[in-house]
């Protein structure tokens, strides 16, 4: 079911005499542990009230109100994604079955989500807007050969504390010299960052290898730029680092000319050698969306295109990405203050690069955007494997999605369909979102201390909602607060996340009740 999908029809409701008068909180006495008729099953707890006391107890007579009651109706959507782009995303998944004959990556899966997500006829209404994360540093390239060309990106993870390594052949006399990486593999920037004896700092693009043989990891191999540096290990020659196309449990897979990839991993292309300090940590990239938020007809092929260009490379700035997102959608929501704005982060790794890095830190960015004027809620889609996930990966992207009034991240196993997971995902987002915000016409004469919301089932049951005063206090109950401008005035109505999550069950029907003085908790 997709309910409540149009504009809130506040204007003409005015409120019936013969109510009962409120007190100075606005309550009506007479609603005093009063509630609904019928069996009210919409989310109740075992005591026959909503969880945490939020609702009106079930067996109480209904005080005779003569308010108006009005279906209510959501208002219009737009979605800001900050969608993952690091190179961790052509990380390839299981095969659906014995039968898959190609390889799928993360990046495949979740690009063929958002597609159809946007060219769905259920999302035509929606806004949508996106912009990816990692950003590169202006004149820096995705890939680099030598410290050089990366400029203020530098080092180049091509450059290798290296040194000379005398291999004693018992059958030649005479000692040949390779280069070996130093112990600590270190890459470096110039000789000063080589600490080790008789290391100096160089691009290697090589290795000694035995031509047709598996080649061991890279850390172990013996590192050459010619064929010179090979000599006198038997059966060995120098041949460049290159790296199949898919990656292997979030592992480069290499291979070399006489070395080809394992059937399932593409073809053998050039080694990802990356300018270390590529990514962007400025804010202000991230907050300009690569495809403006928009609900024209032109948008979907707009984001195809978009998606269709992307090259994942990079580590995973989600600090400086969600800041950026979570500003725009501020900004957006304040320039169009008659529709709903929500951030979707969507990743496959926490956080790698920039600040902040903890979590704690990164939820206050969350916080703060879910507060005063203008509110902008924020989903987590996270694509992980179990062991990527580890023991708290579910924990610390709730934490995320609590800051931002979302109750919990969605995370997708990369052992099940990631495409259809992943769109699942989006869909309950947009639905959720439509169904549980709802905008107040604020050229109605309406008299906030005596409106009401309440939920009525296809059984006929009705369960009246009480005010919980704001988003902060909702907490897991149950109930409604008001979203309020800069003046104070009440411009939307927003149901707690416990709530929204009843709102997707069929035949449920948010209605708005008039001329009654509001129930508070």
């Amino acid at each position: 079911m997709r309910p409540l999908t149009a504009t809130w029809w506040l204007a003409s409701l005015i409120a019936a005499a013969g109510c009962s008068s409120s007190d100075s909180k606005g309550k009506d006495p007479a609603f005093d542990g009063m509630g609904a008729e019928g069996d009210n099953d919409f989310l109740l707890g075992e005591d026959g009230d909503l969880p945490g006391g939020s609702g009106m107890p079930v067996d109480a007579q209904r005080p005779q109100c003569l308010g108006e009651t009005r279906q209510a109706e959501a208002i219009g959507l737009d979605i800001y994604v900050m969608l993952d782009i690091s190179g961790s995303m052509l990380e390839a998944l299981p095969p659906a079955s014995l039968f898959q004959t190609t390889t799928t990556t993360k990046w495949d899966a979740v690009r063929r989500s958002f597609q159809s997500f946007v060219q769905a006829p259920e999302t035509a209404d929606i806004g949508v807007g996106m912009q990816y994360f990692p950003q590169l540093k202006a004149d820096v390239p995705f890939a680099c050969t030598s410290n050089q060309e990366c400029g203020v990106g530098g080092p180049c993870s091509s450059s290798q504390c290296v040194a000379n390594f005398i291999f004693d052949d018992p059958a030649d006399a005479t000692p040949a010299v390779q280069f070996i990486g130093a112990p600590s593999d270190g890459v470096c920037g110039s000789d000063a960052d080589c600490t080790g004896q008789g290391e100096s700092c160089r691009s290697m693009l090589g290795a000694c290898v035995i031509p047709g043989q598996d080649v061991p990891p890279l850390p172990l191999l013996p590192l050459c730029n010619a064929g010179a540096d090979c000599a006198g290990i038997p059966g060995t020659q120098c041949e460049e680092i290159r790296a199949c196309e898919l990656l292997f449990q979030d592992q480069i897979v290499p291979c070399t000319a006489s070395i080809a990839c394992p059937a399932g991993f593409g073809a053998c292309v050039p080694f990802p050698y990356a300018c270390l300090s590529q990514t962007s940590c400025e804010v202000g990239g991230y907050a300009t969306p690569a495809v403006p938020i928009s609900s024209a007809a032109t948008r979907s092929p707009a984001l195809v295109a978009s998606l269709q260009s992307q090259v994942p490379s990079g580590r995973t700035p989600t600090g400086p990405a969600l800041a950026g997102a979570l500003q725009h959608a501020r900004l957006w929501a304040e320039q169009n203050p008659g529709r709903q704005v929500v951030t979707v982060l969507a990743t496959d790794g926490l956080p790698t690069d920039c600040t902040p890095l903890e979590i704690p830190e990164i939820a206050q960015l969350a916080s703060r955007a879910n507060s005063g004027d203008y509110p902008v809620r924020t989903f987590v889609i996270g694509v992980f494997s179990a062991a990527d996930l580890g023991d708290d990966g579910q924990q610390r992207l709730d934490t995320i999605a609590r800051a931002g009034g979302t109750d919990r991240a969605f995370v997708i196993n990369t052992g099940g369909n990631v495409a259809d997971e992943f769109l699942n995902a989006l869909n309950q987002i947009r639905d959720t979102t439509v169904s549980c915000e709802f905008q107040l016409d604020a050229g109605a004469e309406l008299d906030f201390d005596r409106v009401n919301l309440r939920v009525s089932e296809a059984s006929g049951a009705v369960t009246d909602l009480l005010n919980v005063g704001d988003a902060s206090a909702c907490g897991g109950d149950q109930g409604w607060y008001y979203v309020r401008n800069a003046t104070g005035i009440p411009t939307q109505i927003t149901v707690c996340p416990s709530t929204c999550a009843g709102f997707m069950a069929d035949g449920i029907r948010a209605e708005l009740e008039i001329g009654c003085a509001t129930r508070i908790r």
